[in-house]
């Protein structure tokens, strides 16, 4: 099913304690979706577990798929902002070689989208586009006056140019993000259980290294 925009609230809570209930509504989200699981996310559940009336719900949301965009969209708030370390973390490889600084990228992409994924596979995978982490981060890297990650990479690759073949930077900087984006998304799709696999992201990392390295 194509991604036509996440599903969206019936209002915005604007009193504390309108935004005490959505709170709990949320929590309940989470909550059954880690203990219990997707398949028994219903909008009745979501109302027992907060505690709350099941009309009080439908003030706020018009079923749970809207209580679902709610909540990826707090927890995607908390991994971009967790991010900002990760970056330094990347920053300092940077430095210290091609290949460390190269799997630290894999690493925390992976890891970005496994933590999205396993909320509730089959809503990441419908509304995948709408939950762009990378466009996330891109957008807070580029509030801090820094590069995105597209202009980053071209440089990050100069940086090494002894260590690669011959050839346009650009170019095969612009091949090699969309290699690791193809290999990511496909992974998703087909094989999500690969992303957890150490030795899948080692096989991302040889691909990216055969591809740029002499």
């Amino acid at each position: 099913m194509s991604d036509t925009g996440l599903p969206q609230p019936r209002k915005r809570p604007r009193q504390q304690r309108s935004q005490t209930l959505v709170r709990a509504i949320r929590e309940a989200c989470l909550q059954i979706l880690e203990t219990e699981g997707p398949d028994r996310l219903t909008t009745q559940r979501i109302a027992d577990v907060a505690g709350i009336n099941i009309a009080s719900l439908y003030q706020y949301f018009p079923n749970k798929e809207a209580v679902l965009a709610d909540v990826y969209e707090e927890r995607m708030a908390g991994l971009v902002a967790q991010t900002e370390s990760e970056f330094a973390r990347i920053h300092a490889l940077t430095d210290q070689g091609l290949e460390a600084t190269l799997a630290a990228i894999i690493d925390l992409e992976v890891a970005l989208l496994l933590q999205l994924y396993r909320m509730y596979p089959d809503f990441y995978l419908q509304y995948q586009q709408s939950l762009d982490i990378r466009a996330r981060v891109n957008e807070l890297t580029q509030s801090l006056a820094n590069p995105s990650w597209e202009q980053w990479f071209p440089g990050f690759l100069r940086r090494h140019r002894a260590q690669l073949r011959k050839g346009d930077i650009d170019t095969m900087a612009f091949i090699a993000r969309r290699s690791l984006d193809a290999c990511l998304q496909s992974a998703l799709a087909e094989r999500p259980q690969a992303l957890e696999d150490p030795a899948f992201q080692r096989e991302m990392l040889r691909l990216l290294l055969n591809y740029l390295l002499k």
